[in-house]
């Protein structure tokens, strides 16, 4: 099963990779499914974040996907602020507040999106968690209480176990069979990272769909550096080069989030 392999991976990146701390995760995990998928269940605890400053964002550029409203009881929220960052001046919105930013150096509006996507100290200065999300995303539940369980209160960066592979090969091979990109691309960096680089894949595969962190927080400031710039030598794919990045940045340690979770409290859309 796939939540097996990303929780071994876990437990050797951790720095344990012994079997009872493998049984310890794969029990805690299951524990945690069986039990919060109950709503009455996953409002225990849901306080945690309650009275701190917190900002969702999202990013539209070149007119990629369409931007979903806020449910109403969510956007009279004190406690929340919501923001999309967009290049489309005629962009309007009853529950976002509109950032609207001019390409930076030229940046195409895939690079563009990920400029903000990636480097969240643009956006979330002042704020003490911020969680990014595609704009093809919709909030379907309550954000405190995701936000609660997602993110342990010593971890600055939350981010989503990937639903369907575990690795960067299967990540290669996702991309080349539905043309996200060039294929010839895709394959010479794989290989520069696993044969030059003697990169060994030892971490979960994420989905880069959703980002949760703490602004401000410098060694997460120059993981996000460190990314952005494999985009600009790279694919745009994100998802590609992320666990490389990460692998320059030893004192950045991760917190995984179950999808299930995720799908909880979001619902992805189909892009435009």
């Amino acid at each position: 099963m796939l939540f097996l392999e990303h929780l071994d991976k876990y437990n050797n990146s951790i720095g344990q990779g012994s079997r009872s701390g493998y049984v310890a995760l794969v029990s805690r995990y299951l524990i945690t499914y069986l039990t919060k998928r109950t709503p009455l269940i996953r409002s225990i605890g849901s306080n945690l974040y309650k009275s701190r400053k917190k900002l969702l964002y999202t990013v539209l550029t070149g007119g990629y996907d369409q931007l979903n409203e806020i449910p109403p009881s969510l956007s009279r929220s004190k406690k929340w602020d919501f923001v999309c960052v967009t290049d489309n001046p005629s962009l309007s919105s009853d529950t976002w507040k509109i950032k609207l930013v001019g390409s930076e150096d030229g940046l195409d509006p895939v690079l563009l999106s990920r400029l903000y996507k990636l480097k969240n100290h643009l956006v979330d200065s002042g704020y003490d968690i911020s969680i990014y999300m595609d704009a093809n995303i919709r909030i379907r539940g309550d954000l405190d209480s995701f936000l609660s369980h997602a993110l342990a209160p010593d971890c600055a960066l939350g981010l989503l176990y990937h639903p369907f592979h575990s690795s960067l090969e299967q990540e290669v091979e996702l991309c080349t069979r539905t043309c996200r990109g060039d294929p010839k691309l895709l394959e010479q960096q794989y290989h520069f990272y696993a044969d030059q680089e003697k990169f060994s894949d030892s971490f979960p595969h994420i989905n880069a769909r959703l980002l949760i962190r703490r602004p401000g927080d410098r060694q997460i400031e120059s993981l996000m550096e460190t990314w952005f710039n494999q985009l600009l030598d790279w694919s745009k794919r994100d998802q590609m080069s992320f666990n490389y990045s990460l692998a320059q940045h030893p004192d950045v340690l991760p917190c995984y989030i179950p999808y299930w979770l995720f799908r909880v409290h979001f619902k992805k859309l189909d892009h435009i």
